[in-house]
């Protein structure tokens, strides 16, 4: 009876994209090995999808600080008109640890108290961790193997078009009170903990060479698309009559007013259907009184089945969706911002020729119709999309990573 510890990294700044791909997995393994025992560490939204998708849920050590004042602290904006979101640029992967409060004196002792004694208590076989940056050094101090997802922008090196994880500021500090504390080596930067370069057994990356600039090394295991099945719970029932346009934008640069009103406005009236969603965010609003014939403003719906339906997606550039897109050969139109993965994973797209990374700037009424009436006809897209798609469904997604887990 094998015996598994989940960790999605704690999500202060609440995203969904580190627990679909974990709970996929899991999935998959329960459907393999029935008596397989799994449990998740997750606290916010992870947790309530944990649950939600049947699992047992311990709950973490959730980092007590005001993401307002620190991205107003962060102001770097230089974007001309009212498309941007006041005081909001991730310009690494350090920035995001920051963001989400990991780096704090109270977060890695009180993380690291409640980890060790889970693990000791559970006492797993295996721990399969994303963006995690305690539970690498929990692992190795009780010589269990860890697993993680990761991708090219957790590297430590990572520097890509201005964006760079090299760091002077000393985010890694308290961890290396501890792992002197603990005689274990101690770390220069903060994301060799989430880049699997401190401990990490293998890599699973949710994503294609293609979409990466990382080096040939049996410790990376690449799946193609890792998303659940039915993730989202909904009466979604959605009839089609045009070409659909699905809109989902997150919480960026461009903030949801003012996408959702340059939405309706370039597409109310034209040949599409449009879902615009806001993933669940608070600062979208889903209001029933917006939405049109063909215009439909929804808080969350079933992106799986969206996507498989839509033949064109506008989308920030989140891993999860850019995968996604291209196995169900939908092009895309893309809007990072000043975002360092999600613009990666946005020009990555747009080098294969699988979609367009216009800038923020273009994010109009006129650039919008008129790129959706080209992308929707051009065939070298379409060629582009049916190459990439074939090799993501050849990686074997969540199923390969079970099957390895089950038989290490």
């Amino acid at each position: 009876m094998k015996k598994i510890l989940f960790t999605p990294g704690i999500a202060s700044i609440e995203a969904l994209g580190t627990i679909t791909r974990l709970i996929a997995i899991a999935d998959e393994i329960k459907k393999r090995q029935k008596d397989c025992i799994m449990i998740f560490r997750a606290a916010g939204r992870e947790a309530d999808y944990a649950v939600s998708s049947g699992y047992e849920v311990i709950q973490g050590y959730k980092p007590k600080f005001n993401i307002q004042e620190l991205l107003q602290q962060d102001s770097n904006n230089d974007i001309k008109g009212n498309l941007s979101q006041p005081k909001f640029s991730i310009d690494s992967l350090c920035d995001v640890i920051r963001l989400k409060g990991l780096i704090t004196k109270e977060y890695v002792q009180n993380t690291f108290k409640e980890e060790m004694e889970l693990v000791q208590s559970f006492k797993p076989d295996l721990i399969f961790g994303e963006f995690e940056t305690v539970m690498p050094i929990v692992a190795k101090k009780m010589d269990i193997p860890y697993f993680s997802t990761g991708s090219t922008i957790g590297k430590k090196d990572f520097c890509y078009y201005g964006f760079s994880n090299k760091t002077s500021y000393g985010y890694e500090e308290e961890y290396n009170k501890l792992l002197k504390s603990l005689n274990l080596k101690t770390i220069d930067n903060i994301c060799e903990l989430v880049s699997q370069e401190y401990n990490c057994n293998k890599v699973f990356v949710p994503s294609i060479p293609e979409l990466e600039d990382l080096e040939d090394s049996s410790k990376y295991i690449y799946l193609g698309s890792v998303t659940p099945k039915n993730f989202i719970k909904s009466d979604f029932n959605f009839v089609k009559k045009r070409p659909l346009i699905y809109v989902y934008l997150s919480v960026g640069e461009i903030k949801p007013d003012v996408y959702q009103k340059v939405i309706l406005d370039t597409f109310l009236g034209s040949e599409f259907d449009i879902i615009v969603t806001g993933g669940g965010t608070p600062q979208f609003k889903s209001d029933m009184s917006s939405n049109t014939s063909n215009v439909h403003f929804m808080d969350m719906v079933p992106s799986d089945k969206v996507i498989k339906m839509a033949d064109i997606a506008i989308h920030h550039g989140g891993q999860n969706t850019t995968v996604q897109c291209i196995e169900n050969e939908v092009p895309s139109i893309i809007f990072p911002g000043k975002h360092f993965e999600r613009y990666f994973n946005a020009e990555k797209a747009s080098e294969i020729g699988c979609a367009l990374n216009p800038g923020i700037n273009n994010f109009t009424k006129e650039f919008l119709l008129k790129a959706c009436r080209e992308i929707i006809k051009d065939n070298a897209f379409k060629q582009n999309l049916k190459i990439y798609s074939d090799q993501i469904k050849n990686y074997g997604g969540a199923a390969k990573a079970a099957d390895f887990i089950l038989n290490y």
